[in-house]
């Protein structure tokens, strides 16, 4: 039974190109009823993403909701190693990206101090 159901749309229109992408009534099964919530404060080193008290990771929702207008005020998310961030996903301000989470350590950072971070993760 699907437990998880989401929509994406995208349109590009930057003359002379175009584009339309849609993917509509996507079904996910959700072994676990949980989620993790977190807004993260980042700075410009790497701050680790507890996931600790998720029996296993599912679909991630983030989201920079920054209100700085500047283009350059963004946050990246993605594995780590040690202190090593390896960016997934660069977010400017109010930019979402939802993916499925592989087993491992996260972890974020911002390209300007005190930038915050929605995280949420569904468990799967």
């Amino acid at each position: 039974m699907s437990n998880i159901q989401y929509s994406l749309n995208v349109n590009v229109n930057k003359a002379p190109f175009s584009l339309t992408l849609s993917s509509g009534n996507v079904t996910a099964v959700q072994n676990t009823a949980g989620v993790l919530a977190q807004t993260l404060i980042l700075s410009t080193t790497t701050s680790a993403v507890s996931t600790a008290s998720a029996s296993a990771l599912g679909f991630a929702f983030l989201r920079n909701i920054a209100t700085a207008t500047a283009s350059t005020a963004t946050v990246s998310f993605g594995r780590v190693s040690g202190t090593t961030l390896f960016d997934s996903v660069t977010l400017r301000p109010g930019e979402v990206s939802f993916l499925r989470l592989s087993p491992g350590n996260y972890a974020a950072r911002a390209a300007v101090a005190g930038l915050p971070l929605l995280v949420q993760i569904l468990e799967d």
